[in-house]
């Protein structure tokens, strides 16, 4: 059996700081790693200006994060250089289709979810796939303008069907 994490990249700062939106991503994808067996990462994020503005993509971020709470490096695929999550399943597509997993376990976070099940079911159609939300420890406040970024998002992607 082989599963294979995909952890849709989220913002970090000009350090290379990560998010709590992506600290909330890694806790639920390595929660998942650490408590089954033949789990793989496939990170994605690479540079943009609303995420990543380092010298370093968002994914090698996540993957340090990631080994220093206990994964360990061969159980990782190579970086998704994405800047956005139509690129997360876009640039994934032949990773996945080459490395055939068992199951597709995609985790993002719970405000995002929806947007990227219609992403994959356009762009990977992977037969067997779950959605893992990672639940937001972000303040009300903080949630809204998200919130209210994926229904637009949504309602964009539901006009062009």
């Amino acid at each position: 059996m082989k599963y294979i994490i995909m952890l849709l990249g989220s913002p970090n700062d000009e350090t290379g700081k990560l998010s709590q939106i992506a600290m909330n991503r890694i806790e639920c994808a390595y929660n998942l790693y650490a408590n089954n067996e033949h789990m793989f990462f496939l990170c994605t994020g690479g540079f943009g200006e609303h995420f990543n503005i380092t010298n370093q993509p968002h994914a090698s971020y996540a993957q340090s994060t990631l080994i220093e709470k206990g994964a360990r490096e061969e159980d990782f695929l190579p970086f998704t250089l994405s800047s956005n999550t139509y690129e997360d399943f876009f640039l994934s597509k032949d990773v996945i289709e080459k490395e055939a997993p068992d199951m597709l376990i995609v985790v993002t976070s719970d405000f995002h979810i929806d947007r990227a099940r219609i992403l994959q079911s356009r762009i990977i159609n992977y037969p067997h796939v779950i959605f893992i939300p990672a639940q937001s420890t972000l303040s009300d406040e903080e949630l809204r303008p998200l919130i209210q970024h994926e229904q637009n998002a949504l309602r964009k992607l539901k006009e062009k069907s």
